[in-house]
């Protein structure tokens, strides 16, 4: 029984390819799938990629509206557009290609662990890197995160390789590899795409004092790919008679606009950061497994300076450490930046599974006990706890959702408590996989129900069809509007009404459209009292209509008249 069940083992590790596929996509499948867009970037970007996907869309220059919008290169919006041009102009027409993205990431983080210690570790690395919360909020968000996480996953591939291949031919493939994925990564995110792989080479390298490797004509005649690549992109910008100005904003503002204070930009002020954000968030960015990164913490202290696989260990390390320590320096922060650095904890928890599976210690017996404890509460408390929510906010509570959330409720407890019985038998490996079965299923089974709540208070359509039905008799101005607005006029109504900013150019406005109409935003948590009163009272402004989208969260806007309007 006992050689059966190896050689099934072995059996399922030699596909674990099509497990983590498997796993991952099922992971996914609603939060790409089954909803609308979520502010605040989804709107935005979708909007962005739907009108370079439009005949004679502009492919150098990404737009907002009418407006040019340079904080970010333009290849995420490529693939998005070219999706919307096969799959139409919805949601998940946008949202598609970032299963691609997760997929090929968890793959290629696998193919990394694998070169480095094994099958074991290949499978165990894919899976945490599709299924990390951070990864998960990701891979489902319409923004460049998703495409972002993967450029960095393989350059992190194909430097590892390169670091590890036999020097000639074999090594210069491999850092073609890498400059590859740092392309991709440049041409979605700019610079900072080169942050975790750049530091995590320089840090090994230091580490182990293979100090030539930073200068062998294998690593650095690559470079031409990269400049094959991102060239022709800056010489379209280049030549566009703005074109100084969009350079400026794509590889100055954007970027040091990040780490430090840049007149006019305010980067700073809407994403403040301090030296302890991201320490302080990951606790819950690697949940739930965050108690199992502690102890691949623990066996990456001690494995990284003794041991045949020291390299392996020590590369992780490099992949996360030095690029946190950046990320923390920054002035501002946001827990989605931290999704460059999600590769190298997979690539660690890889490599812990391989280690603790073969020969686990006291300390990799408790935290994965611990896990199985967190996930079984996972699993019976937090359907029935989403249910009586969704009842007590008045939602609609079909009857398939429902269904859905209680097979999921019993089926996740199961797999919590088999998974709990494993590790208490010191059986890792099956415990292991019963936490990760229990968690994508108790993850998942809750949306059906609860994304079509989060949609209603999301979804900007009423407040659209409500100005496009007013503007179609009149002009139609947005009062000092934010960018989700603003994509959500153009994504949904081809609309760009002129955005207004304050009394003086409201007033020329009026006098040049006296029926003009105004779009503004009344959400009190939002502190639009003010501007409202201001319009309201000293302008004399009445409200034509109101728009009130439900809770949670639900944004209020009204649609208002100018005085002595016919």
């Amino acid at each position: 029984m006992i050689i059966g069940r190896v050689v099934a083992a072995e059996r399922l590790l030699k596909r674990w390819p099509l497990i983590v596929i498997g796993a991952v996509s099922l992971h996914l499948a609603f939060g790409v799938l089954g909803r609308g867009l979520w502010k605040p970037d989804e709107p935005r970007e979708a909007a962005i990629a739907a009108r370079m996907a439009r005949p004679g869309g502009d492919l150098a220059v990404p737009h907002l509206g009418d407006a040019p919008f340079c904080e970010k290169p333009p290849l995420y919006y490529w693939m998005a557009a070219g999706s919307v041009r096969l799959f139409g102009p919805g949601p998940v027409g946008v949202r598609l290609p970032n299963v691609i993205y997760a997929l090929a990431g968890a793959l290629l983080v696998g193919f990394l662990a694998r070169a480095a210690a094994g099958r074991v570790a290949a499978l165990g690395a894919g899976l945490l890197m599709g299924t990390f919360y951070l990864a998960y909020r990701v891979e489902i968000w319409i923004a460049t995160d998703a495409l972002l996480m993967m450029s960095v996953a393989g350059a992190l591939f194909g430097c590892y390789r390169g670091l590890t291949a036999d020097r000639g031919w074999p090594k210069f493939g491999w850092y073609t590899v890498m400059h590859a994925f740092l392309a991709v990564g440049f041409l979605t995110k700019n610079a900072v795409a080169w942050m975790v792989p750049a530091l995590a080479l320089v840090v090994f390298v230091v580490w182990e004092r293979r100090w030539r490797e930073l200068v062998a004509w294998e690593i650095l005649t690559p470079l031409a790919v990269q400049m094959a690549v991102i060239v022709p992109w800056v010489v379209a910008v280049a030549a566009r008679p703005e074109g100084a100005s969009f350079l400026r904003a794509f590889f100055f503002n954007n970027l040091v606009g990040r780490f430090t204070e840049v007149p006019g930009i305010g980067y700073t002020r809407s994403h403040p950061g301090s030296p302890g954000t991201y320490l302080l968030q990951l606790p819950i960015l690697l949940l739930p497994w965050t108690l199992l990164m502690v102890s691949a913490a623990v066996a990456a202290w001690r494995r990284s300076r003794t041991g045949a696989l020291g390299s392996a260990w020590r590369f992780a390390v490099a992949a996360i450490v030095p690029g946190l320590v950046v990320l923390s320096a920054a002035a501002t922060a946001r827990d989605i930046y931290a999704a460059v650095v999600m590769p190298g904890f997979a690539l660690l928890g890889g490599l812990w599974v391989e280690e603790a599976v073969s020969a686990r210690r006291r300390l990799d017996g408790t935290m994965t006990k611990a896990t199985s404890v967190l996930l079984g509460a996972v699993a019976i408390f937090l359907p029935p706890a989403l249910l009586l929510g969704v009842l007590h906010l008045g939602a609609p509570a079909p009857a398939a959702p429902v269904v859905t959330l209680l097979a999921g409720w019993v089926v996740g407890t199961c797999l919590a408590v088999r998974s709990w019985l494993a590790a208490r038998g010191g059986r890792l490996g099956s415990a292991l996989a019963g936490a990760v079965a229990c968690w994508v299923v108790a993850w998942s089974c809750w949306a059906p129900l609860v994304f079509p709540l989060i949609d209603r208070a999301q979804d900007l359509g009423p407040v659209v069809r409500a100005a496009e039905s007013i503007g179609a008799g009149h002009p139609l101005g947005l009062w000092q509007p934010d960018e989700t607005i603003v994509a959500a006029m153009d994504f949904e109504a081809g609309l760009t009404p002129r955005r207004i900013a304050g009394v003086p150019q409201l007033r020329e406005c009026l006098a040049a459209s006296p029926d003009l109409r105004l779009v503004a935003e009344a959400t009190r948590a939002k502190s639009k009292e003010a501007g409202l009163a201001l319009l309201l009272g000293r302008l004399g402004f009445t409200v034509v209509r109101r728009i009130d989208l439900p809770p949670p969260g639900g944004r209020s806007y009204v649609i208002l008249a100018p005085p002595a309007s016919p």
